[in-house]
Order: C-alpha cells, then sequence, then structure tokens
C-alpha cells in the first residue's frame, strides 16, 4: 500500500489492483495510472474537500466509481454510491463503514486487501478557545466524543487525520485524542493549510504519546510516496 499526498485533505492510496482517492479538489494527479480501477471518495461538499468537476477531471480513466457523501447534491448516476452516515457498505471488495462528520458529511474507515484506512473528512474536535459559548462547546465536544467511541479500539493501518493550525492551542485535541483511542500504526496529519511545520510541532508536544506510532511527513508524499 502506497501513500501519496495530493493537496490539503486530498490523498492518493495505492493497492496492487486498485487506486483510491480522498477529498480531491485541486493538485497535480498527472501519475495516476488511469488504466487501475479507481475510487473517488468524497467526504463532503465543502469546495476544500469536493470538486464538482471530478466527473470530468477522471472521464478518461477505465473503471471508476464515486463514493460520495450524501449532503453532496449532484444528479444520481450509474457510477455514484451515496453513503450516509453510520452506514456499513460493501461495493466490489471495499468494506466500508461511515461515521457522522461534526461539521459536514461523513469519515470513513475502509478495509480492503487486508488493510484498514481511516479518513476524517471534517470529524474532528472543532474547539476555538475564546470563539465560542459554553452551550457551543459542550455541544462540540459531546458530538465529537461519540463519534470516538465507535472508534474506540479499531485498529487501523494507516489514518488521515485532521490538525488544524487556525484552532491555536487547541490545533491537536482532536487528533491526540484519536490516537489515544484507537490503535493506528501510521497517521498522516492533513488539513494544515500549507502550515505543514505544524506536524513537527505535534511530534515535539506529544513524543510519548505517539512512542508506538510512525507520525508521517505528509506534505513529503508529493513528491516520493509513503509505502506501508
Amino acid at each position: 500500500m502506497k501513500l501519496t499526498y495530493i493537496y490539503h485533505s486530498g490523498f492518493l492510496i495505492e493497492f496492487e489492483d486498485k487506486n483510491i482517492i480522498f477529498d480531491y479538489y485541486k493538485g497535480d494527479i498527472s501519475n495516476i495510472d488511469s488504466e487501475k480501477k479507481l475510487y473517488v471518495v468524497s467526504t463532503h461538499s465543502h469546495r476544500d474537500h469536493f470538486n464538482e468537476n471530478i466527473f470530468d477531471i477522471f472521464k478518461g480513466f477505465k473503471d471508476v466509481k464515486y463514493l460520495l457523501s450524501d449532503d453532496i447534491e449532484i444528479e444520481e448516476r450509474e457510477d455514484i454510491h451515496f453513503l450516509e452516515c453510520r452506514k456499513k457498505y460493501y461495493i466490489d471488495d471495499l468494506e466500508i463503514e461511515t461515521f457522522e462528520s461534526t461539521d459536514l458529511g461523513i469519515a470513513v474507515l475502509i478495509t480492503t486487501e487486508g488493510k484498514t484506512i481511516y479518513h476524517s473528512g471534517d470529524l474532528n474536535w472543532w474547539t476555538w478557545h475564546g470563539y465560542e459559548t459554553q452551550d457551543e462547546y459542550d455541544s462540540m465536544t459531546e458530538r465529537f466524543l461519540n463519534e470516538m467511541k465507535l472508534l474506540k479500539g479499531r485498529k487501523i493501518d494507516l489514518a488521515m487525520v485532521v490538525l488544524d493550525p487556525r484552532q491555536g492551542d487547541r490545533y491537536d485535541w482532536g487528533l491526540k485524542y484519536f490516537i489515544e483511542n484507537t490503535s493506528t500504526k501510521y497517521i498522516a496529519p492533513m488539513h494544515l493549510w500549507e502550515k505543514y511545520e505544524f506536524i513537527d510541532k505535534f511530534k515535539a508536544d506529544n513524543k510519548e504519546l505517539i512512542e508506538d506510532i510512525e507520525i508521517i511527513d505528509t506534505h513529503k508524499t508529493t513528491a516520493n510516496h509513503y509505502e506501508i
């Protein structure tokens, strides 16, 4: 399994007989094998996670299926599968479980070829010191913890998870909680708004927590994929 970062929360995961793209909205995809089966996953309709032109972008690919969160308003097609939150789906050899985002849409857990991968979409502990009421904080926290209960103890090979510098001193709350409550081998932080130095900051701030986990320098996999 190979990981390549595209941009923001967009990734390419390469398997022997298939490719999976998560949350593509822009970036270089010229090196993707168009002869391989391709699954395009979009976790929600926000413009930094979804491009409505994906059908044109990937139309030259031999075999494409689109796995889209059901909040994405687009005309139904035979090659589209709409995914609701908190559901399980079996599409070809993909076993898919979805979770409810704390913002919009879904997070996804996909098992295939003996590997389990997770993409958080915008499922995160979105808390902003000084910019929310106590009720807003309590509601967000409850929603986040409810979804984390569903992931507790899961064995995950690769997780792509939000690490957002805009949250100030709470930038790592969501990722820390995810690590504490799952058994994950490799983590690719995302949603960094090009402030990739926060990956090093996270490593420095959480040395004990990540002793047994590989935190990937996400942006460095754009030119050179990361093999898992």
